[in-house]
């Protein structure tokens, strides 16, 4: 028994203590030298080995497998237990293993092997590396079955776990590439010696104008930086490794191939690149483009500047700027006195004049000859114009300050443009061609508006048609409508305005004039406040014209909903 259970180890010692003759096994003394050897090699081996010997399959194992049973009385009870009876737990896994090997000796091998055995209490999910060979008795029979194992539970758990942690690193790179890409913040990673993109975010790209910078050098991408001293600052970074910190660095770029060279100013970082090894492969740039910050800096200072030279002038300053607020009230008033006098002063005059002229045509006072008559028609229309003039300069000064009120509602816009036709239809006889371009079905149209204000656009409109087209033009009133809008065009063929004064015509007292045509008058008043009106309405006046072409003015209004469909 020495001889084989020889040596001072745990499962050795056990092995002498145990009463053998009370196993299947029997008496040590009977033992088959087989039997004996083998036990004797496994006992004193440092790798993991489980020996099941005879047909009720006795168990015994070494030192190094007895860490595999753990806690909670699996060991020693295994030591000399039928293997069936032990191994309740995984026995439909190792049992028709082991009687393959048994029944038919053939050695077999099975690798991360998951056998969940129950230990410390409760059942545990177990891998195994383990090999199952044959062992021959003295008589050359397959006496029993050598496990050579190892257990690999934490290698194969230790695996998982990287595999779990290998998707979640290429999920988290795939969000800092996503944070490093849309950082407000320029960035860039340049490798080698040549100082090659690596990595370039939206930033970085925007700062020198949306080249094509990945896998090319600094000095190709950007070859305007190469002499201003920033190639220098790298080498400076890789070599010494320490890292560098530019403030409102000035830095000239051509960011599109066709413009001029361009000033920026940027704090930046240039931060030595190192790998595992400790050498030093490349440059990491990351840092602000504060062009805009370090203007308006300048801009603040030069302001300043200018002020201290001011506080010279200081008291004069004050003293003009009260002489100049003074003389800018007392116009005010003038102009509101100005607009009172014309409102209350010159309407009623002007109502006079009307009546008398109307008297007079009416022959109340006596026969007119023709010629008086037309003399009389030049007087009315001379004070109409008169009052349009007033009451233009009375709108242009409620715009102004915001007192202009409308009465909002829905507005047949063909019924208004109708009736403002029918005003100035006076000024087409025998002179235009006019055509009404707008069909029955726009009738169910309605447009947000206030009536009286659409009517004094497009009177204006259409005097205007009437005023700028030669004698035997045309004039075109159409009117469409989209989802949201329904437009009013009024198209002539007369003089035309010029491109570059299409959006002038709409400032107060601006009128275009033609040589053609010098006898036409006006205030420039007309357009300025047909615009405002329109935009008083959550609408719009638009211009097209063309030089002897003519113009089309279009106003555009908000739909009212519902309506029937067209």
């Amino acid at each position: 028994m020495a001889e084989t259970f020889a040596g001072d180890g745990e499962m050795a010692g056990r092995c002498r203590a145990l009463d053998w003759a009370a196993t299947p096994l029997g008496p040590v003394d009977r033992w088959s030298h087989s039997l004996r050897t083998i036990v004797s090699t496994l006992l004193v081996s440092r790798h993991p080995m489980f020996l099941w010997w005879g047909p009720h399959l006795v168990q015994l194992y070494n030192d190094a497998y007895r860490p595999s049973l753990a806690e909670g009385g699996r060991h020693p009870r295994a030591l000399g237990m039928r293997g069936r009876e032990f191994w309740t737990d995984i026995w439909d896994i190792i049992g028709p293993q082991i009687e393959g090997v048994m029944d038919q000796g053939k050695a077999t091998w099975h690798e991360d092997q998951l056998v969940p055995i129950v230990r410390n209490g409760r059942l545990e999910e177990v891998y195994w590396t383990y090999g199952y060979s044959p062992v021959r008795d003295d008589d050359g029979s397959i006496g029993g079955t050598l496990v050579v194992c190892q257990e690999t539970t934490a290698r194969v758990l230790a695996d998982r776990m990287m595999v779990t942690l290998n998707r979640e690193l290429v999920v988290e790179r795939s969000r800092l590439a996503d944070v490093f890409r849309e950082a407000p913040g320029f960035a860039a990673v340049l490798r080698g010696p040549d100082y090659v993109f690596e990595l370039a975010n939206d930033a970085y790209c925007a700062l020198v104008g949306r080249r094509d910078l990945i896998g090319k050098t600094l000095h190709e991408a950007v070859p305007e930086v190469a002499e201003q001293g920033f190639i220098s600052i790298l080498d400076a970074v890789v070599t010494t490794g320490q890292r560098y910190v530019g403030r409102e660095a000035p830095v000239v770029l051509v960011r599109t191939p066709d413009s001029p060279a361009e000033e920026r100013f940027v704090d930046f970082v240039y931060q030595p690149l190192v790998e595992v090894d400790g050498t030093r492969s490349g440059v990491v740039v990351h840092g602000s483009d504060v062009t805009e910050q370090v203007r308006a800096r300048r801009e603040v200072e030069r302001l300043l500047a200018e002020t201290e030279r001011a506080v010279v002038e200081r008291d004069s300053l004050v003293r003009q700027a009260q002489a100049a607020r003074s003389e800018a009230e007392i116009a005010n008033r003038a102009k509101d006195d100005f607009l009172a006098l014309v409102s209350h002063e010159l309407r009623s005059p002007l109502g006079s004049i009307a009546n008398n002229a109307q008297m007079l045509a009416m022959e109340i006072c006596g026969p007119v000859t023709e010629k008086q008559r037309l003399a009389l028609q030049r007087i009315d229309r001379s004070q109409k114009h008169l009052l349009t003039l007033i009451q233009q300069l009375l709108d242009l000064k409620q715009i102004a300050v915001g007192h202009m009120a409308f009465n909002i509602g829905a507005v047949s816009p063909v019924e208004v443009l109708e009736d403002a036709s029918a005003i100035v239809d006076w000024q087409f006889e025998k002179k235009l061609h006019v055509t009404f371009e707008c069909s029955d079905d726009l009738r169910q149209l309605r447009v947000r508006a206030d009536p009286d204000k659409l009517r004094q656009i497009l009177v204006n409109l259409l005097t205007n048609a009437a005023k700028f087209t030669p004698a035997g033009g045309s004039v075109t009133i159409g009117c469409e409508a989209d989802e949201d809008r329904v437009h009013i065009t009024i198209r002539d063929s007369g003089i035309g305005i010029p491109l570059s004064y299409q959006e002038s015509v709409f400032e107060p007292f601006i009128q275009v004039r033609d040589s053609r045509q010098p006898s036409i008058t006006g205030t420039g008043l007309g357009l300025a406040i047909s615009r405002d009106l329109a935009r008083g309405m959550a609408g719009e006046l638009t211009l097209e014209s063309e030089i002897g072409v003519g113009s089309a003015f279009t106003v555009a209004l908000p739909r009212t909903r519902p309506e029937r469909p067209l």
